[in-house]
């Protein structure tokens, strides 16, 4: 690549990145955006990649981290070659390629995460909305997301060998697309086509990553850990088609698939969307109660709360304390427990009927988890109110009529 045509290149590509940075602040005009040209682009490349049985996305992921390789190795050798007229030039044309690689790929992050990522929540607008609820007013939603997980439950009939027939994989995600487009009325982006979640051919990477599911910027294919049970499938396919109509956020997406599987006529997305509600909204909960028993120590209706919590004895003191006060934490029935061990028993066979090379490699598997551990936590600093647990306020907000 010649000089200026690299310096013509390079600046036209940063131009336009920087360009695309100033929607991200106008909020509005990023939803409007969302609503009428990502869709538009979304559902174009996606019908062309849905051909494909395969996730393109990922071999394009492959190919890039392939690139980056040469890029390594020319560096650790410019320290010995740099005398070397041809090598110099090699090495430069190679780094010119890549740098070109990279801007592209911010540049096709910005169209299709980047604003419709800083568009608003839900993209309904930024109206007041109540954000505190009391522990009376979580605990009355917790029970509503328990009495209707055990009735979902009752529906779904358990065989006297204790096994339980399972939706397939092929049907689970037909049920959860009809179900987040049947939601269409209420958030209008859900709407039209959905492409089919495919299998990540590096399921065991991410498995250990503790990652389901991911979009592909490029090819716009939402992909899929392997190695789910076949009763946390339909939310998980659910909340990545939820992010491939263009909700990024990751409250939203949750939001959305917990929503519209609770309102169809299945029971098994049904106990699906309830019971990913439940380990959300219990942790609030827990929360809630800790801040009412604040309250009641300050004002003077507790008044054997231990000192020393740290201690066996006081640990068990304040369980007794709380039990008395507030009962046991709220539960799902034993029937919902024997169909979600039913379904972690179907997942680890499928673990268990594939190789696991990475299991023979500790020191790999020890910087696969050292990743994740980064990576988790700074997408936490990243999303902050947006982030997975942030559900529970939409929750809230919808159950309550204020969403």
């Amino acid at each position: 690549m010649k000089f200026k045509a690299y310096q013509k290149s390079v600046i036209i590509l940063f131009a336009v990145i920087v360009l695309l940075v100033i929607p991200g602040f106008f909020p509005p005009f990023c939803d409007w955006y969302t609503d009428n040209i990502y869709k538009g682009l979304c559902d174009a490349i996606t019908f062309l990649t849905s051909k494909v049985p395969f996730a393109v996305g990922e071999i394009v992921m492959y190919i890039g981290i392939a690139l980056l390789v040469p890029a390594v190795v020319f560096a650790v050798l410019l320290i010995f070659l740099r005398k070397k007229d041809a090598f110099r030039i090699v090495t430069v044309k190679y780094y010119k390629i890549i740098s070109i690689v990279l801007l592209s790929v911010i540049l096709v992050y910005m169209i299709t995460w980047y604003i419709p990522f800083r568009g608003t929540v839900l993209g309904k607008g930024n109206p007041e909305r109540r954000t505190q609820y009391s522990y009376e007013e979580i605990e009355e939603l917790l029970f509503y997301i328990i009495d209707n997980g055990n009735a979902a439950a009752e529906e779904i009939v358990i065989a006297e060998d204790g096994s339980i027939a399972f939706h397939t994989a092929e049907e689970n995600l037909k049920l959860a697309s009809e179900a987040m487009a049947a939601l269409g009325d209420e958030y209008g982006r859900l709407k039209g086509y959905y492409p089919p979640v495919k299998e990540a051919i590096c399921s065991d990477i991410i498995n250990r990553m503790n990652i389901g599911g991911y979009n592909y910027p490029f090819t716009m294919e939402p992909t899929r850990n392997r190695y789910i049970d076949p009763l946390y499938l339909p939310i998980l396919e659910a909340h990545e088609l939820a992010h491939h109509k263009g909700y990024y956020k990751e409250n939203e997406a949750n939001f959305l698939s917990q929503i519209a599987l609770s309102k169809t006529s299945d029971p098994y997305l049904r106990l699906s969307a309830y019971r990913d509600m439940y380990r959300y909204v219990i942790a609030d909960y827990r929360e809630a109660r800790d801040a009412e028993i604040d309250r009641m120590i300050e004002a003077g209706e507790i008044t054997d709360w231990p000192e020393d919590l740290e201690s066996p004895e006081g640990i068990e003191n304040k369980k007794k304390i709380i039990e008395e006060k507030f009962g046991p934490d709220p539960e799902f029935s034993e029937r919902v427990k024997e169909i979600t061990e039913a379904s972690m028993e179907e997942e680890r066979k499928l673990y268990a009927a594939d190789s696991h090379i990475i299991d023979e490699l500790p020191f790999v598997d020890r910087m696969i988890h050292d990743a994740a551990d980064t990576g988790w936590s700074t997408q936490g600093k990243i999303l902050k109110d947006n982030s997975y647990d942030g559900v529970v306020l939409l929750l809230l907000q919808y159950y309550y009529g204020e969403f």
